[in-house]
């Protein structure tokens, strides 16, 4: 059963803060802990569902209660369909830290950054929207046992009266190594773009906390395409070129190293279903729309920016012109020689 979490001094529905890290009422500005919320102020309802997007697909939690709503992700007015059984409640989640004024300052912030970035992107009104999403990951602890065989090479140089003599010493390199990795996290949901959710790490994973569904309040959440099976070879994937890092930087003092051979054993000891918050942000430039992701605990954006063509080309005409200068200035006094 879904529960929602009234405040007690005027009754309107209380959300999520991410600014305080507490349950917040808009209404009256009264506030609790997560913990006061889930264990003393919730309120009993229907069972919550999930929604699917008619337009793009994703799924968005909503109680049994809202008969229409629209998609954090395009912005699709939807209906409220299936249900979020127990099989798909989180084990572990990581509330937002940042909220939504934070995250559109950052925004702002972000535009000024680029060289070439269109004035208008400045300005605070092409944000079109945003939405804070829990992205659903699992997140793995694994042991990885690597083997690496390499070839060394050792160059020193001999002076005999005008004579140098050069030596190269050859070396086989052997490593067998025990690694142990912690919270290797894998996004396992299919609307999500894999690379953009890896470049939004790393997330403080100290702040982990058991999921309580309080944290959701205010926010969407879209529950997991693909189960921890299905996501586990990603994970050894990323540990692999993890694990053979760590070996090769083991092999030092050498001139030249040439990895010929590695080899990396993965065994899972344990996964969790864990939501990562993330910002999703959306704003049109030349009628063409852009979608940017923001890490909700660090506050790093991944995305493109346009660049503003006549910029460019006074930039680089004028880059040109200082060049072709500065040849001129090299041919005149290589000249007057």
């Amino acid at each position: 059963m879904a529960v929602s979490y009234p405040c007690k001094n005027c009754g309107a529905p209380m959300v999520y803060d991410a600014g305080s890290g507490r349950m917040l009422c808009g209404h009256c500005g009264n506030s609790c802990t997560v913990e006061e919320a889930d264990s003393g102020h919730g309120q009993t309802e229907k069972e919550m569902r999930v929604y699917h997007c008619t337009s793009c697909g994703a799924e968005v939690i909503a109680d049994e209660q809202t008969s229409a709503t629209v998609c954090g992700f395009c912005g699709t007015p939807n209906l409220v369909e299936s249900r979020l059984a127990g099989e798909w409640k989180p084990s572990q989640v990581l509330p937002f830290t940042i909220d939504k004024k934070k995250a559109q300052e950052l925004f702002r912030a972000w535009t000024k950054k680029g060289v070439f970035t269109p004035g208008i992107l400045k300005k605070q009104s092409t944000l079109e929207s945003i939405a804070g999403i829990y992205v659903p990951y699992w997140i793995y602890d694994m042991d990885v046992h690597i083997r690496m065989q390499a070839h060394g090479t050792k160059v020193r140089s001999m002076r005999t009266g005008d004579w140098i003599t050069t030596y190269t010493d050859h070396y086989d390199i052997f490593r067998d190594l025990d690694v142990e990795f912690e919270k290797i996290p894998v996004d396992a949901s299919e609307k999500m773009d894999d690379d953009t959710m890896d470049r939004l790490e790393p997330f403080r994973y100290e702040e982990l906390r058991s999921f309580r569904m309080p944290y959701l309040a205010g926010f969407c959440s879209e529950r997991y395409d693909y189960d921890s099976s299905q996501m586990e070879p990603r994970a050894e994937e990323k540990i692999r070129h993890s694990a053979v890092s760590e070996a090769r930087n083991t092999i030092g003092g050498y001139s030249v190293v040439d990895v010929r051979q590695s080899q990396a054993d993965c065994l899972v000891k344990s996964q969790d279903y864990t939501l990562l918050p993330v910002w999703l942000l959306s704003y049109r430039y030349q009628g063409q729309a852009y979608t940017l992701a923001m890490n909700g605990q660090t506050g790093k954006i991944v995305g493109g920016i346009p660049q503003e063509k006549k910029k460019m080309g006074i930039w680089f005409g004028g880059l040109t012109a200082v060049f072709f200068a500065i040849s001129l200035l090299g041919l005149a006094f290589g000249g007057g020689v």
